[in-house]
């Protein structure tokens, strides 16, 4: 199966022709978001990014379907 995984700010990887932000991956059936991290060489800290799959916040837990649009966003804090 394969999920489009949108890498945001600092995730985003350097590359010959600029920043990489999107990408394809290949994954096998019932593969989970944790799957997909440990995949790409992601670590992230639960608390300090939001893990979503289709517009919905989701676990690592969360088993993927071909298709599946994952976002991986940092949270931001300022003042």
């Amino acid at each position: 199966m394969i999920v489009k995984l949108q890498l945001h700010t600092l995730l985003q990887r350097p590359s010959p022709n600029g920043l990489i932000r999107r990408l394809d991956v290949e994954l096998p059936p019932g593969a989970t978001l944790q799957d997909l991290l440990t995949h790409q060489g992601i670590v992230i800290d639960d608390e300090n990014f939001l893990t979503v799959v289709n517009n919905r916040n989701v676990e690592p837990d969360q088993v993927l379907k071909d298709g599946d649009e994952v976002d991986l966003i940092p949270a931001i804090s300022g003042g």
